[in-house]
């Protein structure tokens, strides 16, 4: 399978980058994705509505999370009001959370899809020989 998602199919869901910006945040997104199914979905002929919308995800979170974007906003990380008292969470932080934010919120949308062989997308398990 060449793709997971077609900037036409993107524009269709709602998308609003230029081609370019897509298929740069796309070749990020399906790298992340075949992270996550153990390369599963390069086996099927089609992608699945759960993989389109995983990528849908991927590309919004991975294009607003840039060096950039971290950079300039700053993020509390803790606030107290008695003696008020903030904290700011750096970048570094930021990108950590986020990344395990989106792997999460990856795995539940792949949740119960399987590949053509009924096996789990998700399934960290071994396979039977």
């Amino acid at each position: 399978m060449a793709e997971y998602l077609s900037y036409e199919e993107y524009l269709e869901r709602g998308g609003t980058l230029g081609e370019a910006d897509f298929r740069r945040l796309a070749a990020r997104a399906k790298a992340r994705i075949d992270a996550l199914t153990y390369g599963r979905l390069r086996t099927m002929e089609e992608a699945p509505d759960a993989v389109k919308d995983a990528m849908m995800s991927a590309i919004g979170v991975i294009g607003g999370c840039g060096a950039e974007e971290m950079a300039a906003s700053g993020a509390v990380a803790s606030f107290t009001t008695d003696g008020y008292s903030e904290s700011y969470q750096g970048a570094d932080e930021r990108a950590v959370a986020v990344n395990r934010a989106l792997n999460r919120e990856l795995v539940e949308l792949l949740a119960g899809v399987t590949d053509g062989s009924g096996v789990p997308l998700t399934y960290a398990g071994g396979v039977e020989a």
